[in-house]
């Protein structure tokens, strides 16, 4: 049965018309920004294209045409929700890892979100949709979880959601339809995102610098290579739409790599030392993620009652990476010898005592 979605009633946008959008039109690209002088161009480029946007000719955030759970049918949550008293710290961005499809109508938005609130309440076993909005590819934008957008709009509550294990308590989720492990997210979605983010840090105060992927917290592929590396560009933005154009740190957040089988390299040669540093037997240090490596990560995942993923993302580095003083040696040690051996951090200078976020840094920069 075809369903028509009622708009949003107030102020607000317009959902993207995805007709008059070209895919030309695409607002990032995961080789991020130029950024030289005030940096107000964005270099974009998607299959095989270039343009300059001015991002500095983009309008402030509005509110977004966002479809209530009670707009596309939600089912009750089986149990009530948790209002926080207070307002998120961060964004996560999410995707469903479900199929790239073409139909991004408001029907296929019903179907999806009710398709996506019956595996979370069924299969994961929440009390509703773990997230707390959802962009399809279409642009269209849905309430996830009860009384998000009522709280939204409030500005000084939210409501607790199953996004992020830990992470549920000072976080909104956002999900976007797709999986971009290998192609770029639809520049219609890009715009659905942008404006949502925009609007929830506004409503939030939240920092453009706070948005985050589901990765940088978790050991896991999500939001996937091509979207997760499109963020940088994305958090840029949404500090040019808050009307902060100097504020290009917003860009340059420190996070997290991920780690996962066939990976190669200096950051996996580290890892692999903070493994044995952990006392986890029979991890290599050859600096190749193989089955051995693998089994290894899942040995210190079982350790920490962690989701078992083999991966080591921002779930297992902040255990791994633990305070450092250089030069005394062992396993840890020799994890910051691989790292500072790269040519890009030869000339970086130690600290007598390596905390997380220098670990970040050299982890970043080793790459």
């Amino acid at each position: 049965m075809n369903r028509s979605l009622p708009p949003l009633p107030g102020p607000g946008g317009v959902p993207p018309n995805p007709s008059r959008l070209s895919r030309r039109a695409l607002i990032a690209i995961a080789s991020g920004l130029a950024m030289g002088g005030a940096g107000v161009a964005d270099v974009l480029a998607h299959d095989g294209v270039r343009s300059v946007v001015d991002v500095a000719r983009l309008p402030g955030p509005t509110q977004p045409q966002i479809y209530s759970c009670k707009a596309w049918g939600a089912r009750k949550a089986t149990g009530p929700v948790s209002e926080l008293d207070k307002r998120p710290s961060k964004i996560l961005i999410h995707h469903t890892a479900t199929r790239n499809r073409d139909n991004v109508g408001q029907d296929d938005l019903v179907v999806l979100a009710k398709a996506i609130q019956k595996f979370h309440m069924v299969t994961e076993g929440w009390i509703d949709s773990g997230h707390h909005f959802l962009v399809n590819r279409g642009g269209l934008i849905a309430e996830g979880r009860h009384r998000s957008l009522e709280t939204l709009l409030g500005g000084k509550s939210f409501i607790e959601g199953s996004q992020c294990t830990d992470y549920n308590d000072v976080s909104i989720g956002i999900e976007n339809e797709g999986t971009y492990s290998e192609v770029y997210p639809p520049a219609e979605q890009l715009v659905g995102l942008r404006s949502l983010c925009a609007f929830a840090c506004l409503q939030y105060g939240v920092e453009p610098g706070n948005l985050y992927g589901h990765r940088d917290f978790r050991d896991t592929a999500c939001p996937g290579d091509r979207l997760y590396a499109m963020l940088p560009a994305l958090r840029a933005q949404v500090a040019q739409l808050l009307g902060r154009a100097a504020d290009w740190q917003a860009s340059a957040t420190l996070t997290w790599p991920l780690l996962r089988i066939a990976d190669r390299g200096p950051l996996v040669l580290a890892a692999q030392h903070l493994l044995r540093a952990a006392d986890v037997p029979g991890v290599p240090a050859d600096g190749a993620f193989g089955r051995t490596t693998a089994d290894g990560v899942f040995e210190f995942q079982r350790r920490h009652q962690m989701e078992l993923t083999g991966m080591i993302g921002g779930g297992s580095w902040p255990l791994l990476a633990v305070p450092a003083r250089p030069g005394q040696g062992g396993e840890v040690d020799a994890a910051l010898q691989a790292l500072m051996a790269r040519p890009k951090v030869r000339s970086f200078r130690l600290p007598a005592t390596v905390s997380q976020v220098t670990w970040q840094r050299l982890l970043g920069a080793a790459g």
